[in-house]
């Protein structure tokens, strides 16, 4: 059975940057964004899925019918780690600068994932805490605040802030480690309401945290560094 809902996020996902994101500098992106990012997304995706099922049900790795379940669990942050890890080796291959391209790409990549959050409307409803203004997800009575489209306006409104604060002359470095930086703080706080069993932090709600304290401590060492750097040249 075609799962028109994933198809739909996946095309939302990969078109809508593509479209409507101007990366800057536009010489870091030479060929567009769909062209560099196509291969990231389905090797972050691949890995993702491997990862999870490595995780969760190590004997379904010899199954090939489990592994194309995308919708029974990717996990997030090696899929990103992964896709990263591919832009980075495409631009060292190309001779281009990979932090460069990174940073240029960053606000495509926070509107894609804003888009993933975004469509759980077509994915069986947006869950999250019991609310009297809300939605119902699928198969649910009770009304939802629908946290991810919160998580999709959220990650919109860094997309735009990082870019402006690109153009301005903030060091690719820094860019590329406060969108990492972002993203685990919004999924850190977003896992606070979503649905979870037990009482316990979720394998995802830690990883996110982890991201977020490793991605701040080395955005507060880049911009000493820049600073100091700064102030040698002005002396």
């Amino acid at each position: 059975m075609i799962d028109i809902g994933l198809l739909a996020t996946i095309a939302v996902m990969l078109t809508l940057p593509a479209v409507f994101i101007r990366p800057w500098p536009d010489d870091a992106v030479p060929t567009g964004i769909l062209d560099l990012t196509l291969g990231a997304a389905f090797v972050g995706l691949a890995v993702g899925r491997v990862t999870a099922l490595a995780l969760d049900d190590p004997s379904s790795l010899t199954g090939l019918s489990d592994l194309l379940i995308i919708r029974s669990g990717v996990e997030f942050w090696p899929g990103a780690a992964a896709g990263i890890a591919w832009l980075a080796f495409s631009a060292h291959r190309q001779q281009a600068s990979a932090m460069r391209r990174l940073a240029a790409l960053v606000p495509a990549g926070l509107i894609a994932w804003a888009c993933f959050e975004a469509t759980c409307l077509v994915r069986g409803g947006c869950p999250g805490p019991i609310s009297a203004f809300g939605l119902h997800p699928e198969g649910l009575v009770a009304r939802m605040f629908p946290v991810g489209l919160a998580v999709a306006m959220v990650a919109f409104a860094v997309a735009m802030a990082l870019d402006k604060l690109h153009r301005r002359g903030i060091p690719d470095v820094q860019i590329v480690l406060a969108a990492a930086f972002s993203v685990g703080l919004i999924r850190s706080i977003a896992s606070i309401w979503l649905p979870k069993v037990g009482d316990g932090l979720t394998r995802q709600h830690r990883e996110s945290i982890a991201v977020s304290v490793l991605t701040v401590s080395a955005l507060a060492v880049a911009r000493t560094r820049s600073r100091t750097t700064i102030r040698t040249a002005s002396a």
